[in-house]
């Protein structure tokens, strides 16, 4: 399984997919996403990525997002794929880009979909598809 912490943060390797404009992110390979239990989102992604993507080029939504410091902010998003390749599970949900983000974060409504245990005595990710 590509799950695994870097220092403190529990990172899961996935695949971002517009099925629509058939674009992937990354074109090769895996990008390794930070799993936040505290963003209540699907995922989020860097300015760069959602336009690598041409999640631009689809008809987007805003939504507003209260931040971890109280502020609030207003995301673009629109719906794509996320893929689990050690899993082989394909989810569909609501990816979005707020200025100033850098990584890609997996969040809560993605996580629903997966049994998560995370071991910090150990520095273990385990992630299972629901089935």
């Amino acid at each position: 399984m590509a799950s695994y912490f870097l220092n403190l943060t529990p990172l899961l390797e996935i695949v971002v997919r517009n099925p629509i404009m058939d674009k992937t992110f990354p074109a090769d390979g895996r990008v390794a996403a930070v799993i936040d239990t505290g963003f209540e989102g699907f995922l989020l992604v860097p300015e760069d990525v959602f336009e690598k993507l041409s999640l631009n080029e689809l008809a987007v939504d805003r939504r507003e997002l209260i931040l971890p410091n109280g502020q609030r902010a207003f995301s673009t998003g629109t719906y794509c794929e996320v893929m689990i390749p050690d899993l082989g599970v394909r989810l569909d949900g609501f990816v979005e880009t707020l200025k100033g983000v850098r990584e890609v974060v997996i969040g809560a409504d993605l996580l629903q979909n997966l049994r998560l245990t995370l071991n910090y005595c150990l520095r273990v990710v385990e992630v299972e598809a629901c089935r």
